[in-house]
């Protein structure tokens, strides 16, 4: 079948194509004119392309039926793409979802800001949902909830939202969707095996050993080693055998896994900087104040013996399963992006988002 090809290959930090947010921003408008839209992942190789006449591998990209209203959308974002011959079943088809960030009592500004921002960046339709907003049943609306960072391990979530609240929330992950969590929202969907924390959802079965001591680790820059290269989350990321992410962590869940229904993706492999000497980041962080503060300037910064006692060989990135539902819980902040290449914007991190948005639509 005819159609357009839009690669989104990797080269370095960078993307084939000019942004890596405008590239997302296309492929969310063309959803939005329900113009059917395949995702291909984990390489497809053309016998012959115009550009390729002798045949051509790319890592990964999007196609779509050839149309003028798809043509015009791609020249106006500045789009490379190809005219080529593709298989149906060679992808995943994706579809327009229905988001709901959290903005309760238990959001912190300050990690909702960047991420926001990330959302609108690659054109990510979204609503607010607050504490009232869920008690009250709105959930039922929508097919995806993301929780972004909040001040603590689940506490401040549990001000806001109460039993009612939370019975909302296992109910829609039960009956209507999926969830992204980061951070603070990565330890909420969490199991505690300590009867006084009544602050989990204890939904799937992995745990953080520490409970809700968020505080005994601090911020820093780390390295996570990529576990499975294959997963859609680390499309146009992860290459090759081996693959590792750079990333900020800021307190988030140091996750075991204690059960089937969740796996891990990724673990936290070394400490690259913090704020206590030997490890001071010397590198300009441009305009990327937050991890700036993170990694340089946070009153509690992450230790080499620390991080080698709680956080070494520990699940940093894991999916997990309730009810036919998925969860994509990330530790470290995708959305602070790629410090000390250049400016924030347009991140290769921002996949993860990016793509764990696209993968729970597909």
């Amino acid at each position: 079948m005819r159609k357009l090809f839009m690669p989104t290959d990797r080269i370095g930090l960078e993307s084939y194509q000019k942004s890596i947010s405008n590239n997302f921003k296309a492929i969310n408008e063309l959803l939005e004119r329900d113009m059917p839209i395949m995702w291909h992942i984990n390489g497809i190789q053309f016998e012959s392309t115009p550009a390729w006449p002798e045949g051509h591998y790319y890592q990964s990209g999007f196609s779509i039926e050839d149309s003028t209203a798809a043509r015009n959308v791609f020249a106006e974002r500045g789009i490379i793409y190809e005219e080529v011959e593709i298989p149906h079943s060679k992808g995943r088809l994706l579809k327009k979802i229905k988001t709901a960030v959290y903005s309760g009592r238990g959001s912190d500004d300050d990690f909702s800001a960047p991420l926001l921002e990330v959302l609108k960046w690659g054109g990510f339709d979204h609503s607010f949902v607050n504490d009232a907003d869920i008690r009250g049943g709105k959930m039922r609306n929508f097919d995806v909830m993301i929780v972004p960072g909040s001040p603590d391990a689940g506490e401040c979530y549990y001000a806001g939202l109460g039993d009612r609240g939370y019975d909302a929330i296992r109910s829609f992950i039960a009956n209507n969707g999926h969830y992204l969590g980061v951070c603070g929202g990565a330890y909420l969907p969490l199991t505690s095996y300590n009867t006084e924390n009544r602050y989990w959802l204890n939904i799937v079965e992995a745990t953080d050993t520490e409970d809700l001591d968020y505080w005994r680790s601090g911020s820093g820059f780390v390295r996570c080693r990529i576990e499975d290269n294959k997963h859609p989350i680390f499309t146009s990321m992860a290459l090759g055998v081996s693959s590792t992410i750079n990333i900020v962590y800021w307190e988030g869940p140091s996750i075991t896994i204690k059960g089937s229904n969740v796996k891990s993706l990724a673990h936290f492999e070394s400490l690259l900087a913090s704020g206590r000497d030997p490890l001071k980041p010397y590198w300009s962080m441009y305009d990327n104040k937050m991890s700036d503060d993170a990694v340089r300037g946070w009153y509690n910064p992450l230790t080499p013996d620390i991080f080698t006692n709680l956080l070494l060989g520990k699940t940093a990135f894991a999916e997990a399963e309730f009810c036919g539902h998925k969860l994509l819980l990330y530790s470290p902040h995708p959305e602070m992006g790629n410090i000390g290449y250049g400016p924030r914007k347009d991140s290769l991190n921002f996949l993860l988002i990016y793509n764990g948005l696209m993968y729970l639509a597909s």
